[in-house]
C-alpha cells in the first residue's frame, strides 16, 4: 500500500491516518489507522476495538461487571490492592486513555472538576501507617509530619508531607513552611506549539514522563521528545529517552549489583587457603 506526500507527511509529524485496503500476512484485507510510536521506533496499527477494555484484571484485582462497564464507557474507576510488577501494592484512579485505549493511572479522580479534585491519600506513607485523622489533614491541604519512614534505598528518614489538592502528589520538606517556598508551576497547555492533551497535562502534574510528537525544532524539523515537569525548577525537562524508564533500570542495576556483591563476599568467605 503506497501512502501520499500527505499522509507520509502526517505520519513524520506524529498524526494518525487511516488506510483502506492493506493485506495482513494471512492474506486477509483490513483496514485501519496507522500512526508511528516514537518509543518503539515503528508503525502501530490502531483498531477501532483496540479502544474496548475486556480484561478482567488490573493489578491482580478482579473488576465487577460495573467496572468494567464503566471504564468502556469513558468513566473513571478506583481499585484499590493492585500490585506492581516488584511486589509493591497500591490503589489508584483509573481511566482509559482517549487516544490509545489503555488504562491511565493517577491519584486523583480525573472526572472530578478542578479546584474541587477528589484525591486519593493511602493508608501508609513510605512504611508509617498513618490514622484517619492525618489522612483528612492531608485531603484538606494541611501539613502533616511523619517519623521514621523509609525511602527507596532502604534509608530511614523523617519529613512534612504536604498533598498536591489538584493531583493527590506527595510532596516532602524539611520545614514545615518549605512548601510555600517552591514556585508554584503550571502544566503548560501547549508544548512547542504542540496541544497536549488532557491526560498528558494530567501525568506532567503526577509527575510522569510524556511522549510529545510533532515538535518542530529551531531548524523546522519535526521531531518527538519525553517531557517531565520539573517543579523544584519550575520548568519543563526535555529528554531524548524516557527518563522514568531510565531510573526503574538504574535502580534494578544498584539491586542486582547489590546481589552479587554479597554473592561474592559469601564465596570468599567459604573458601580456604591450604
Amino acid at each position: 500500500m503506497k501512502l501520499t506526500e500527505q499522509e507520509q507527511n502526517d505520519l513524520r509529524e506524529g498524526k494518525k491516518i487511516f488506510i483502506e485496503g492493506m493485506t495482513a500476512r494471512s492474506g486477509n484485507p483490513f483496514d485501519a489507522h496507522i500512526q508511528v510510536n516514537a518509543e518503539r521506533r515503528g508503525v502501530e496499527f490502531i483498531f477501532e476495538n483496540d479502544k474496548l477494555f475486556n480484561r478482567q484484571y488490573l493489578g491482580g484485582v478482579e473488576l465487577t461487571k460495573k467496572q468494567i462497564d464503566d471504564l468502556n464507557g469513558g468513566k473513571a474507576i478506583f481499585v484499590e490492592g493492585m500490585k506492581r510488577k516488584d511486589g509493591e501494592l497500591f490503589s489508584s484512579y483509573v481511566k482509559l486513555d482517549e487516544a490509545t485505549g489503555r488504562p491511565s493511572y493517577t491519584r486523583y479522580n480525573p472526572d472530578s472538576p478542578e479546584g474541587a479534585r477528589e484525591i486519593y491519600i493511602p493508608n501508609e506513607i513510605n512504611g508509617v501507617k498513618i490514622t484517619a485523622e492525618e489522612q483528612q489533614q492531608l485531603r484538606d491541604g494541611k501539613v502533616i509530619f511523619l517519623n521514621d519512614m523509609v525511602n527507596r534505598k532502604g534509608e530511614e528518614f523523617s519529613s512534612f508531607i504536604k498533598a498536591d489538592l489538584e493531583t493527590g502528589r506527595l510532596s516532602y520538606s524539611r520545614t514545615p513552611d518549605g512548601f510555600e517556598q517552591r514556585e508554584d508551576f503550571k502544566i503548560p497547555t501547549k508544548v512547542w506549539d504542540v496541544e497536549l492533551t488532557r491526560q498528558q497535562r494530567a501525568d506532567l502534574q503526577s509527575g510522569k514522563a510524556v511522549l510529545v510528537e510533532g515538535i518542530k525544532g529551531y531548524d523546522g524539523k519535526t521531531i518527538s521528545q519525553y517531557v517531565k515537569a520539573n517543579f523544584n525548577q519550575g520548568r519543563l525537562d526535555f529528554y531524548n529517552e524516557n527518563p522514568d524508564r531510565k531510573r526503574d533500570a538504574s535502580q534494578r542495576n544498584v539491586v542486582a549489583n547489590s546481589q552479587r556483591q554479597e554473592q561474592g563476599n559469601r564465596k570468599s568467605k567459604g573458601t580456604s587457603i591450604a
